[in-house]
Parts: structure tokens; sequence; C-alpha cells
């Protein structure tokens, strides 16, 4: 493989056991996705025959859609403060409600180059202290929800979108590895 292959290789390697463990088990995945813009879904259809345990995933980029179409009432949307782990976690939730998958990963966060959440003009910023290089991975199961943040560090937008991804997958084939047979 070269250097410029896609996905890198080690993303190849991860999401070649994600798609052993889901077919071994006749399992399915869905993704929901924001500040990672499709990468994550792009890696995974990336493995031949990934249509055996993919199902499927959303990418709700726009914020006032992403809050929508996650379940948010009106009034969730006016309060919200910003990607956090609750948010990766309803997220997960309603995917798996909405496209039936047997697991979700769902990712939110902020790439960069701000924090600007675009709700209005009078409160542009995030209301947490994180920041830019941050993301909130959330898995759902059967057994299950689960959520952590991580930083990168950085407040390149591509290397945090490609980080994210990364760190999505990493998080899903450990998730994964703890559920037995």
């Amino acid at each position: 493989m070269t250097s410029n292959s896609f996905p890198p290789e080690d993303i190849q390697l991860i999401v070649g056991k994600i798609a052993e463990i889901l077919r071994k088990r006749n399992e399915t995945l869905s993704i929901s996705e924001a500040a990672c813009g499709g990468l994550i879904s792009a890696y995974i259809v990336s493995i031949p025959g990934a249509s055996n345990f993919y199902i499927g995933g959303k990418l709700v980029y726009s914020l006032k859609q992403r809050l929508k179409l996650s379940g948010w009432t009106e009034e969730e949307i006016r309060n919200y403060m910003g990607p956090s782990t609750q948010v990766a976690l309803k997220l997960a939730r309603t995917t798996k409600y909405e496209l039936g998958s047997t697991y979700v990963l769902s990712e939110t966060g902020f790439a960069g180059p701000s924090q600007d959440l675009h709700l209005n003009d009078n409160e542009s910023k995030s209301g947490t202290n994180e920041q830019v290089g941050t993301v909130y991975i959330g898995f759902s199961g059967p057994k299950g929800e689960v959520s952590i943040s991580k930083q990168t560090g950085s407040h390149d937008r591509s290397l945090n979108m490609t980080e994210f991804a990364r760190i999505g997958l990493k998080f899903l084939l450990e998730q994964l590895e703890k559920i037995n047979d």
C-alpha cells in the first residue's frame, strides 16, 4: 500500500477488524456524523462488501438540522450549548431508532477553525469550555450506551476531521471487542 491510499493503512486495519466482528456475529452498524463530514462512513464503505453489515448513516452537518433530526424540541434547540457527550449519545440513540441497526457510532465536535455554533447573531459561541480539536463520540448497542470525549490539540480543520474519524473507529472497535459473541 502506498502512503496515499484511501483510507490510510491504519484505518484500513481498524475497519477490517470491525467488519470481521460484525460479519461473524451477523450484526449491523450505522453512523451519525457531524464534524467529520461523512469521513467515518466513507472509511466504512471502503471495505468491499460493507453492505453485509453497514446499514447507512446520517450526516447532520447544519446545527439546527442536526438537532432537529436527533429528536430535539424547539426549546432544547434554543437552549443548546454545544457539542457534548450527551449530544453524541442522543445522536446515537436516535440513529439506532431510525435505522434499526445493532450498533451506532456517533460523532460531534469542534473541528475548527472556531467554536461558532451558527445559531444566531447574538449567541454564536459554544457555551462550553471545550476548544477546537475536541470530539465527542457516542456508542449505542443492545447492552447500553457509552461515550467519550478526546482532544487532538490541533486547530487544523482537516487534521481534526481525520483524527475525529480515527478516534471514533478505534472507540467502536474497542466497544465491539468488549462484547462477547
